[in-house]
């Protein structure tokens, strides 16, 4: 069976975005894996442009954009195979582990990829850490860069990302985003809060889960 070639897709979140649980600068290590990875919070009533420069609200219309790549690629998907069921990759709770959802005022955005690892045949290979840009766009030089270790909640900034469909075979297919560049548009000193937790949440690691029936 030859692999699908998804589709890929590239968001840049709106100004202001807020971030959580972000490891954009050293990769967080779980299981052995390392990721970078962050969680973007952008808050109900905010507006943003539109790939044709028309002003919406960005909820709404990252939603539509998500909902809309992962529906091509369902339909992807059965046309090449079928015959074959297909199950969205759950969490820990039997849920859909999507990596959009909604809490409280916000929409939540996770993205996340891996910093290496090692191919079948022994080669090792490397992606891209995440690049962080000043406020004027200019590259952020590393030492510089290394004071946003831990990335206070309260910083307001933007984050771009490739989304693209998946399929792991046995436990699921689904939608996955990879932080690609972060803009740094209002700084705010990490002070570490206690609302704001050091480890990400168990849910946040999306989970690998055999399926139990199918969903289309």
């Amino acid at each position: 069976m030859e692999n699908l070639k998804p589709e890929t897709i590239k968001i840049v979140t709106p100004n202001p975005t807020n971030f959580r649980y972000s490891y954009l600068v050293t990769p967080d290590e779980y299981l052995g894996v390392k990721k970078y990875k962050a969680e973007c919070l952008i808050k109900q009533g905010t507006m943003m442009k539109d790939e044709m420069g028309r002003e919406v609200d960005a909820v709404e219309y990252l939603i539509d954009r998500l909902e809309g790549l992962l529906d091509r690629w369902k339909m992807k998907l059965k046309e090449a195979y079928p015959d074959r069921k297909f199950t969205l990759t759950k969490n820990k709770h039997g849920e859909p582990a999507l990596p959009w959802s909604t809490e409280d005022d916000y929409l939540v955005i996770k993205a996340s990829k891996k910093a290496g690892g090692v191919k079948q045949n022994g080669e090792v290979w490397t992606n891209a850490p995440v690049a962080f840009f000043n406020n004027d766009l200019t590259l952020m030089r590393d030492e510089v860069k290394q004071s946003y270790e831990k990335i206070s909640p309260a910083l307001e900034g933007q984050m771009s990302m490739k989304c693209s469909g998946y399929d792991a075979g046995a436990n699921g297919v689904g939608i996955r985003c990879q932080p690609l560049q972060i803009i740094i548009r209002k700084h705010a000193d990490w002070t570490g809060v206690p609302d704001f937790e050091a480890e990400a949440p168990s849910s946040y690691e999306e989970k690998s889960t055999a399926s139990t029936a199918a969903d289309f």
